[in-house]
């Protein structure tokens, strides 16, 4: 894998906004590892990053579809009431 100088945010402050969306840890890992086998040896640090969100929005967005519906309508009006406080 190549080196870009594009700052990039450290590894931990992805997986804490991965599991602030309801990934656990050890699939937040999984991602990772998933990520650099897709992109492959000759990746630039870019290509992993595109593909290490990619894997980890598709985990997430699997996670919150088995959610079961109640939830994510009392997550939606919980955002609602918290966006509306703040205009």
């Amino acid at each position: 894998m190549y080196s870009h100088p594009t700052p990039i945010p450290p590894l931990q402050a992805v997986f804490d906004a991965a599991k602030r969306f309801g990934l656990a840890e050890d699939e937040a890992w999984r991602a990772v590892n998933e990520s650099l086998y897709e992109v492959g040896r000759d990746a630039t640090v870019s290509e992993y990053l595109d593909e290490l969100t990619r894997v980890l929005a598709q985990r997430i967005l699997s996670i919150q579809r088995q959610a079961p519906s109640k939830e994510r309508r009392s997550a939606q009006e919980k955002w609602r009431i918290s966006s509306d406080e703040h205009l």
